[in-house]
């Protein structure tokens, strides 16, 4: 008796079995959103890098807007909720605050963050669906950053447009926190 047939369906099960240990099994809307945000921050970035020397340059200020405790609140079981009060702010406060400033000069600038904004929103909106999918634990207390952009006065805008780049850091450890949790329990 030769070996050869045993030797396809042997090969045909560890092509099946090294598909499912290397590729995620999504089989919700949730774990989808998070398998999938690389490529959004791809477009995020890629939208960013046209504006971020206009931000970088007009922003003066030695004060961190998006410190060390934003970025220990992303890493903490109420990631999600500092996650969505971050898109939050940024949709309702630095973004429209952003487009109402654009000038003639700056005109160029206006798509690139209306992209932005558009993702962010699509973002709360993915977060807000997935609570339960993040298991969120308390609320995230937003008012610290709050405070300390007013404090900034006109100049909070600079820096929280410039800023930027740290806030689509945050969202992707988290997110891929997430992801290494998802692959975990479906292995």
């Amino acid at each position: 008796m030769t070996p050869q047939p045993l030797l396809l369906p042997i090969l045909v099960l560890l092509s099946l079995l090294s598909t499912s240990w290397c590729s995620p099994m999504c089989n919700n809307q949730c774990c989808r959103f998070v398998e999938g945000f690389p490529f959004r921050l791809k477009k995020l970035r890629d939208f960013y890098s046209q504006i971020r020397d206009f931000y970088e340059a007009n922003n003066d200020l030695e004060t961190a807007l998006l410190d060390q405790s934003v970025e220990d609140s992303f890493k903490s079981p109420f990631g999600c909720h500092a996650m969505n009060s971050i898109l939050d702010f940024y949709l309702s406060t630095v973004l429209p605050t952003a487009m109402a400033e654009v000038t003639e000069d700056t005109r160029a600038l206006k798509p690139h963050m209306e992209s932005i904004q558009q993702i962010f929103d699509e973002l709360k909106s993915d977060v807000t669906k997935c609570r339960n999918y993040f298991s969120c634990k308390k609320q995230f207390d937003i008012r610290n950053l709050n405070s300390t952009y007013t404090q900034m006065e006109s100049k909070g805008l600079y820096k929280a447009m410039g800023e930027l780049d740290l806030l689509f850091n945050y969202i992707e450890i988290y997110l891929a926190s997430k992801r290494h949790r998802n692959l975990v329990a479906s292995a």
